[in-house]
């Protein structure tokens, strides 16, 4: 039992010493479906997930027609999609990272600023629907 515990507490240990540079998402505390989510410079948000490009991709798109916002730009090859939310431009970008994993990534910038509010708010919105989609 003590064991038990003391792997638990180095486990935790490391994972806060992880999330100083980002933020991990531990898998199967969750969903399942989400590998990890991080910030990246000039506030990119970005998840990977355990689902397959194109699923990821469809749902993407239909998850920006949903929030019924004004026109936007979609591109199958590289796929990305520019539209505007709240009034800033706003590109996601599904990539291919592996055999079933796949990397999102939301970038958002109003008054030519990056705008982390809305870039977590659509890429929330994307992952909250491919859940609900699995």
């Amino acid at each position: 039992m003590q064991i038990l515990l003391r792997s638990a507490a180095a486990l935790l240990i490391g994972t806060l010493a992880l999330s100083q540079s980002a933020c991990f998402v531990l898998v199967g505390a969750g969903a399942g479906y989400l590998v990890s989510q991080e910030v990246l410079p000039n506030q990119v948000h970005q998840a990977q997930v355990k689902l397959d490009v194109e699923t990821v991709w469809a749902q993407a798109q239909a998850t920006v027609r949903d929030m019924k916002i004004g026109e936007f730009s979609i591109t199958d090859y590289p796929r990305r999609i520019e539209t505007t939310v709240d009034q800033a431009e706003v590109e996601v970008v599904v990539e291919a990272y592996d055999l079933n994993r796949t990397i999102i990534k939301v970038h958002a910038e109003r008054h030519f600023k990056s705008n982390d509010e809305i870039a977590k708010k659509v890429l929330n919105r994307i992952l909250d629907d491919l859940s609900v989609a699995r």
